[in-house]
């Protein structure tokens, strides 16, 4: 079966969302303040529609699509993106509201586990991978590379650095694979498990 990648339109933010949900549902910070899996259901759908629906504005929020269904997705802030609007904020402000009615401490905490994280990205301008989910039935097919390869071929063609954060020991290889290189391993989530950084050079140059 073929699979299109492509921008995300509009109309299927929700499906996107959904599919991010699923995906991450193991994830350990996540797993950690939300041990309940219908919690972190709820919080994951207040959490990835945020996200979307504020950078999907960039034009670099992308699906990867089979048969009509949506198998990933992956969502980049570009380096010309600038602060946060009005919007963004009441998006953000609404989202964060949504969560903390599930468990205010741990919406805290992992509120602030992200301040920490944004506290410690490159000064230089950089691509900054949010997320990327697959699909399971999906995974080891080269979903995941092909949804972050528009990204990366536009930061090499432009000289740009690319950049993330990952809590998942098993996908350092795949990263690597495309380029990255392992920054640091941190622990901005109290008590939670560490989060790994990983930086990529554009083809050519060195960090």
């Amino acid at each position: 079966m073929t699979t299109v990648v492509s921008p995300l339109p509009v109309e299927r933010i929700g499906d996107a969302v959904a599919l991010l949900q699923r995906t991450f549902m193991h994830d350990p910070i996540f797993c950690h303040f939300f041990p309940d899996p219908a919690s972190r259901s709820s919080v994951f759908t207040a959490f990835f529609g945020m996200i979307v629906n504020t950078h999907i504005q960039f034009g670099h929020v992308y699906r990867a699509e089979r048969d009509g269904a949506i198998i990933g997705a992956a969502v980049w802030r570009p380096p010309d993106a600038g602060d946060p609007t009005e919007q963004d904020r009441e998006l953000e402000n609404e989202a964060l509201k949504n969560v903390r009615a599930i468990d205010p401490i741990a919406s805290d905490r992992l509120t602030a586990g992200f301040g920490r994280l944004q506290a410690g990205h490159p000064a230089d301008p950089h691509w900054y991978l949010f997320f990327v989910g697959v699909a399971p039935s999906c995974r080891g097919q080269r979903v995941g590379e092909q949804l972050l390869t528009p990204v990366l071929h536009a930061a090499d063609a432009a000289g740009t650095l690319c950049y993330l954060e990952t809590p998942f020991p098993r996908t350092h290889a795949f990263y690597q694979r495309l380029g990255f290189k392992m920054r640091s391993e941190e622990n901005p989530f109290t008590g939670a498990p560490p989060v790994w950084t990983m930086i990529r050079a554009p083809i050519g140059s060195t960090p």
